[in-house]
């Protein structure tokens, strides 16, 4: 229990929203440097390493989506999307972002995303800290 307790950390919950915002940001950014500007600008986009990076970005996006949807459910996939609906309004509201500015806008939709990948694999963590309790899931696959 202790040990726990000392696993669920801030520093924990801080190292995953780093670690899916690396992969989101690595995967594709407003600036021209991702794994999408490499295949799209590539002389040779058929090349084997060029496809070999592309898939292994896609499919670690697609593990990270998978395990944030299945560790927030239905309910609390809406709850962060109407939370971060709210967010993407008071920006534009305050100005912080620009609806007329495309770069902006996309910033702003990535570090959104990366925030729901971050949120969903933290998502046991923070629920065990909400309420005390574990989350376990049950394999259909192992015999008793």
């Amino acid at each position: 229990m202790i040990q726990a307790i000392r696993d669920s950390s801030p520093g924990v919950l801080l190292t995953r929203l780093l670690i899916a915002a690396v992969i989101v940001f690595a995967s594709y950014n407003p600036s021209g440097t991702s794994v999408f500007h490499w295949v799209s600008n590539n002389e040779n986009p058929t090349d084997a390493w060029v496809i070999l990076g592309a898939m292994i970005a896609i499919v670690i996006n697609l593990v990270l989506l998978i395990a944030a949807w299945k560790a927030l459910g239905k309910l609390g996939t809406f709850i962060v999307l109407v939370f971060f609906a709210a967010l993407v309004y008071l920006s534009l509201q305050e100005g912080w972002v620009s609806s007329g500015n495309q770069q902006s806008m996309e910033w702003l939709a990535l570090v959104l995303y990366s925030a729901f990948l971050g949120i969903g694999l933290s998502g046991a963590i923070i629920w065990r800290r909400a309420t005390g309790q574990v989350v376990t899931d049950e394999a259909g696959d192992i015999d008793r």
